[in-house]
């Protein structure tokens, strides 16, 4: 009787593994949860640290911060450097959001900048991309090193990692109607030695696009191990890859697909209202799935998903957060204000870019640290 009732406990714990955890055709694990394991307690919270002055940074403002990705980069010792494109100047903060230097300015001298897009840092070098094929490396305190040419098409978001870069881009085809994702290997010459990642967009490159901001589905590692959402328009599932482009996991949760909200609706019609008239642009019914992704220091992976605050500007709006562990389990599931799309993450730190307020102009970032409910 004993023997017969252990083996249907095991038969009940392999049953519930097989279903949790399943494997596809090319053996890579697939891991579905359809309850967060803290669902009656929380795994993890946030406290505000301090807020950041960032209003005499011109680049900050609600058209351009959903290209933070590209203006925020964080040396060794965590100072955040934050490039301004308009002034074409770079200013520094340390860990504690204090201000404790700029440089730069527009010019084509040495440690000037004409129409800076981006910088990327690596150990004690600053890498800022500016015009359409060149960039200068500069040290961290904005002293000239070199300036090289160089051709990228469409380059949406570089990377430090290993002893290269990553870069994403986007490739249209000839007819303006295919659009096509890339993750390519650049070395420190940024030169592209190998394509890890290639994803057609479902859309189309004249596809609805409502503020999606592409590389924020993105979620790449200093290993080169990189997370990608599946099918980010009709289901929450996740892909892991190693450094090679392999996928080695497939994760997500139990997801209902909702429409936009009203206010995001109306927000969209009243800022593309031309482009609406002239066939340009199309409000599309759904948000994507996943809208942001980090890793933090106990390597669990934080997703921001659905419609969120920069989509609808109700400042009571909560937006929804997972918090998944690096087997692809789903730990915890909560509605919050403080964290929202625009955020970046290092070292333990959440750092949210806030809108310009239209009273006073005035623009902030807050800070978070994560604190932890559970061992």
């Amino acid at each position: 009787m004993r023997k017969a009732a252990s083996s249907a406990i095991i038969f009940l714990f392999i049953s519930i593994f097989l279903v949790s955890c399943q494997f596809d055709k090319e053996g890579v694990a697939k891991v579905s949860s359809s309850k967060p394991k803290f669902a009656e307690k929380k795994y993890a919270d946030l406290e505000k640290v301090y807020d950041i002055d960032v209003t005499q940074i011109n680049l900050f403002n609600k058209d351009s911060s959903q290209d933070l990705y590209k203006l925020i980069d964080f040396d060794e010792n965590n100072n955040m450097y934050i490039l301004d494109s308009f002034e074409c100047k770079i200013w520094v903060f340390d860990e504690d959001g204090k201000l404790v230097r700029s440089f730069g300015g527009k010019g084509q001298g040495p440690g000037e900048f004409i129409r800076p897009y981006t910088l990327v840092i690596k150990e004690d070098k600053i890498y800022v991309f500016q015009g359409f094929f060149e960039y200068k490396i500069v040290n961290l305190k904005g002293e000239p090193i070199s300036s090289h040419n160089v051709t990228l098409d469409n380059p949406l978001m570089f990377r430090n990692v290993n002893d290269g870069f990553y870069l994403f881009r986007g490739k249209v085809d000839p007819t303006f109607t295919d659009l096509e994702f890339i993750l390519c290997v650049l070395d420190d010459n940024f030169s592209v030695t190998k394509e890890i990642f290639k994803y057609k967009y479902p859309p189309g490159f004249r596809g609805p696009n409502y503020d999606f901001s592409w590389p924020h589905w993105f979620l790449i590692l200093e290993s080169g191990e990189f997370y990608y959402p599946e099918d980010n328009f009709n289901k929450y599932s996740i892909v892991k890859y190693n450094k090679e482009g392999e996928p080695i996991l497939i994760f997500g949760r139990k997801y209902q697909m909702k429409e936009y909200s009203q206010e995001a609706r109306d927000l969209f019609y009243s800022v593309y209202e031309k482009q609406i008239k002239e066939g340009q642009k199309v409000f599309p019914k759904k948000p994507p799935v996943v809208r942001n992704m980090f890793q933090d220091k106990r390597e669990n992976i934080w997703v921001i998903s659905g419609e969120t605050y920069e989509d609808n500007m109700n400042p009571d709006y909560e937006n929804t957060v997972d918090i998944f562990n690096k087997k692809g389990k789903w730990l915890q599931s909560f509605k919050t204000k403080l964290l929202s799309r625009y955020i970046v993450y290092n070292n333990g730190k959440i750092y949210r870019i806030l809108p310009i307020t239209l009273d006073d102009y005035d623009q902030y970032i807050e800070v978070y640290k994560i604190k932890y409910q559970n061992p």
